[in-house]
């Protein structure tokens, strides 16, 4: 009886818990907003623009 009880939970608790999950995930997930997506962009290309200017890093890689 208990064989059976520990697969039942195993079968059908995984996949649960999965689901459970995941729904969780989608539900607090938000979207950048375009001031936030701007903001972003500056911030990535000035990092590059700063990795580039450090010594020994000039210019494009090839």
């Amino acid at each position: 009886m208990f064989e059976n009880t520990m697969w039942l939970i195993v079968v059908a608790g995984g996949p649960l818990l999965l689901a459970v999950l995941l729904a969780y995930a989608l539900l607090t997930w938000r979207r950048r907003g375009p001031a936030e997506r701007r903001e972003s962009k500056r911030a990535t290309e000035r990092l590059y623009r700063e990795e580039n200017d450090r010594p020994g890093r000039g210019g494009k890689t090839t």
